[in-house]
Formats: structure tokens, sequence, C-alpha cells
């Protein structure tokens, strides 16, 4: 990667946003605070480039933010979408929906963060953030320990991170109904899945997906209970067995390094507090089994770096923030919400499939569900510069 850093005593002591996390909400808000004028340091645990459990799937609205942000070539060479096969208990649903494309999570993440440098950001690596209550950061890497100071500061780093850990306003309400979810990236002929093509498997206890990524090796995602996965022996049993037929026969999914989560459906308690602002998944997740979760990322994100730029010239203040970041991402969690629900009852769905034959408006409606278009704030309010 060009341009980053692993050396925290490298890094100066004052910068107008801090962000903790290095994904694509933290890159977004990065990006963003720049355009604006900003002073940006972006921290992050890992070292890139690294694997995360993730659906890889981009919809038309984060491509959308992408192009806000004049970001657009991170995208360059990412498979395109074009149907969504939906499988449930012998029934199956094949759909247009065009617009979207696939991108391996290690490889959108790092083009983003390089992205971030090109544009005047620095990014630390290796590192750990710590928000605390005092209004500082505290960046810890191996036994250095520094202490970092900025105007507003942005928790971006989704449903694992602790930046947050310090402030006890932002304690995590999780639902009693959540799955955990699990992933890994295989080898591409592992699975009988065409290129352009979303893979969706539903079962009882929980779903998974796959689609081709455009270097030809599939990446597989999945959401279930967690009695369900011991159920199956773990996660790779339970992959082979919910793929079913598309499976190859000479597949050993036992050998490929399979990733887990958190449960997912979960919310902070706050978005905001003085001088904090929370983007992406470390604001609140719903199992998106309807492929945004990149998409909230991106928007939530791009917002929050426009937010903090605005709140750096007194026009704007924290407290505004949840309503604006409830307001991008409502419809669409809400919507995910309720498919969440159906999903756990396969016997219904099912039933909307078949019916669905007959009545191709509720086909075109369930279509529409995948990767539908989230509230992104209008380009005009994004690039406030600051003054010099």
């Amino acid at each position: 990667m060009k341009g980053i850093l692993t050396n925290l005593s490298a890094i100066t002591e004052e910068y107008d946003v801090i962000i903790a996390g290095g994904g694509p909400a933290g890159s977004a808000a990065a990006i963003a605070a720049l355009r604006a004028g900003c002073t940006v340091l972006v921290v992050d645990r890992g070292i890139h480039p690294r694997q995360k459990v993730c659906g890889c799937c981009l919809a038309p609205a984060g491509i959308k933010v992408l192009a806000q942000l004049g970001a657009s070539s991170v995208l360059d060479s990412a498979q395109k979408l074009s149907v969504v096969r939906l499988e449930c208990g012998g029934q199956v649903m094949q759909m247009r929906r065009e617009g979207g494309v696939a991108i391996a999570r290690d490889e959108l993440d790092e083009s983003l963060l390089d992205f971030v440098v090109e544009h005047g950001g620095i990014v630390l690596m290796g590192s750990v953030a710590s928000f605390d209550v005092d209004g500082s950061v505290v960046v810890r890497q191996d036994k250095i320990v520094r202490t970092i100071r900025s105007r507003v500061r942005i928790a971006a780093d989704g449903l694992q991170g602790t930046s947050l850990d310090g402030i006890s306003k932002f304690e995590w309400r999780v639902s009693k109904s959540s799955r955990m979810g699990f992933g890994a990236t295989v080898d591409g002929a592992a699975l009988d899945i065409s290129r352009e093509q979303i893979l969706m498997s539903v079962h009882n206890g929980g779903y998974i997906g796959a689609v081709r990524l455009a270097n030809g090796r599939i990446d597989i995602a999945a959401a279930a209970h967690p009695s369900v996965i011991r159920g199956a022996g773990g996660v790779a049993p339970l992959a082979a067995q919910w793929l079913g037929s598309h499976v190859s026969t000479t597949t050993k999914f036992a050998g490929e390094q399979w990733r887990g989560t958190p449960f997912l459906t979960r919310r902070r308690m706050q978005l905001s507090y003085e001088d904090v602002l929370v983007a992406g998944d470390a604001s609140g997740y719903v199992e998106p089994f309807t492929g945004e979760g990149m998409s909230w990322a991106l928007a939530t994100g791009s917002a929050a770096g426009n937010h903090a730029s605005a709140m750096i010239l007194s026009s704007a203040s924290s407290n505004q923030w949840p309503r604006i970041a409830n307001r991008i991402v409502r419809s669409s969690r809400m919507r995910c919400l309720i498919t969440a629900q159906l999903l756990r009852h396969p016997r219904l769905l099912r039933s909307v499939m078949h019916t669905s034959q007959f009545f191709p408006s509720l086909a075109d409606r369930v279509a529409s569900a995948f990767g539908s278009n989230i509230d992104t704030p209008a380009p005009s309010r994004i690039f406030t510069k600051l003054a010099p």
C-alpha cells in the first residue's frame, strides 16, 4: 500500500479529525473531511490487506457515494452484477437486479486507504485507538502509547471495534434474536456459480450467499443461529450443507480460512457525544441479506466526514448527527429488518416465491429489496471547504 504508516512515533500530535477504523466507513469519512480541507488521521488495528466477513456486494447507493467522493476509480476492477438467484426449500427465483458490483473487501479497503493517502490523509496501521472522555485519543502500538488530540473524533471501527469502550454512553444494545455471521473466500472451482450472479440460499436457522469476484475466486458469507452452527459441526460443514448441489464434489471447505463475527443485529445507545460521531457498522447493524452493508458504511461515513468539517466551522453540532445518520439508513434498515423476519420463516418465504411466479409485480417487489437506494446527502452538501 502506498504511503501507509506503521510507526506510531512518526505521526504528529494534533489533527482536525481522527478516525478509528480503516474500513469503508472510516475511509469515506476521511475522504469527505479531506475534501473539506481538514487534516485527517485514520487509525486501524489491522495490517492490510486483510480478510473480513463480508458479502462483497456493493449496491447502487454505495456506488453513488463513491462517485460523490470522487473515488469511483476504486471500483475499476469490480465485477458487475445483474442477477439474483434466490433459493429456499426447492423453490427458486431468478431476478434481474442490475447496477451493483462485487469487489473483494480487502481490495476495496486497500484501494480506499490509498485514495485517502493520495489526497493528503495520514493512515496508521497496526495500532489501536481509544477515545477518552477528556477529548483525547490514546493510540497504542505494541509497547508504544501516545495521546493524540483532534477537534472531532469519528468512531468507524465496526462491530468489533473498541474505540468507544471507555465512554459508557456508547454501549451496545444487542437483539435477542440476532444471528452470527461467518464467511470465507474460496477457490473459483469450489462452487457452480456464474459471473454477475448473486446466489442466496435460505434455510431454517439462517441463510448463505455467494458471489464470484473479478479474479475468479468466490466470496461466501452467511448468517446463522449459533445452535445451528453447533449442530452442523462448525461453519465449514454448515456452508457445504446449505450450498448443496452448487458445491463441487472435490471441495473441502474445512481447509479454508473461515472467519466469524459477533452477534449481527445491534445498535448503539447513542451515536454522538460532544466531539464524537459514530458511523458505519460501529453505529448499528441489521442482517444485510439485501447486500447493503457496505453501502450503509460508505454513506454514513461520508456524511460523518462532512459533518465533522461543519462542526469545525461551528456551523453544526454533534447533537444533530443522530438525526442525520438515522435519516440516511432508516428506510433501508427497516426494509432489512422486515426481510430478516421473513427469512426466519422459510415456509412463508417459499409461499411468497411460489406466488410471485403468477404475479410479476410481486417478483419485482422482491427483486427491489436487493440493494435499493439509501438517502445519501446531495453532492452540494458534501464538500464545504474549511477556511485557510
